[in-house]
C-alpha cells in the first residue's frame, strides 16, 4: 500500500487542498491511503476556543469555531462539483455541530482535558479529510472519510488493553477493505501511526 501524507503546511489554504487532491489524482498505485491533516492554523483556532469554553467565554469560542466552519465551507465550495456540493455541505455542518456541542459541554464543566483537546484537534483533521475525500469523488475517484472517535480514546490510560487492541484492529480492517476494494481511504494525519497495514 501506498502512503501520501499532507501536514498542515502543506495546507495552508484551497491552493493547498487542490495540489494535495492533484497529487491524489495522479498517483498510479493500485492501493492508495491518504493522510491529511488540519487546514492552515484550524487545529490551533478550534483548541484557543476549547480553552476560551473552558474559561467560561462561550460566547468567542463559538466565534472562533464558526470562523473555521466558514473557511472550510468556502474552500469546500470552491473544490467541490456541483454534484457532491450538497453532501459536502452536510457533512461539514454535522462536523462542526459536533464541535459545537462538545464546546458546550467543556463549557459546563470549566475545563479541558487532554482528551477533548486531542478530539477538537480531530475536527479540524476531519474537515479536511472531508475536502479531500469529497473533491476526489467530484473527479469521479472513489474515495471515503475514515474516522472513529474510539481511536482517540486508545490513548487514555481509563482504557483496558483489549479495547485499544480491537479498536486499532477494526480500524485498520476497514482501511484494508475500502483499499484492496478500490475506494481510497482518506484519514486524520494523527492517525498515521497506527493505519499502517500490509
Amino acid at each position: 500500500m501506498t502512503i501520501l501524507e499532507f501536514e498542515s503546511s502543506l495546507l495552508q489554504d484551497e491552493a493547498g487542498i487542490s495540489q494535495a487532491v492533484e497529487s491524489v489524482l495522479s498517483s498510479s498505485p493500485k492501493q492508495l491511503l491518504v493522510l491529511v491533516a488540519g487546514m492552515g492554523k484550524t487545529e490551533q483556532r478550534l483548541l484557543d476556543a476549547g480553552e476560551k469554553s473552558a474559561g467560561q467565554d462561550l460566547i468567542l469560542a463559538s466565534t472562533l469555531a464558526e470562523g473555521a466552519r466558514t473557511l472550510y465551507m468556502q474552500v469546500a465550495r470552491q473544490l467541490t462539483s456541483q454534484s457532491v456540493w450538497s453532501e459536502t455541505q452536510n457533512l461539514l455542518s454535522s462536523l462542526f455541530e459536533e464541535v459545537s456541542s462538545l464546546l458546550q459541554g467543556i463549557y459546563l464543566m470549566g475545563e479541558i482535558s487532554s482528551q477533548g483537546e486531542r478530539i477538537l484537534r480531530s475536527y479540524a483533521e476531519q474537515a479536511s479529510c472531508v475536502l479531500v475525500a469529497q473533491a476526489l469523488k467530484g473527479q469521479a475517484v472513489q474515495a471515503q472519510l475514515v474516522y472513529d472517535r474510539q481511536v482517540y480514546l486508545t490513548h487514555s490510560a481509563h482504557v483496558s488493553q483489549s479495547f485499544q487492541e480491537k479498536t486499532i484492529a477494526d480500524f485498520q480492517k476497514e482501511i484494508s477493505v475500502l483499499s484492496k476494494g478500490g475506494t481510497i481511504p482518506v484519514i486524520p494525519f494523527s492517525l498515521q501511526s497506527i493505519a499502517r497495514i500490509e
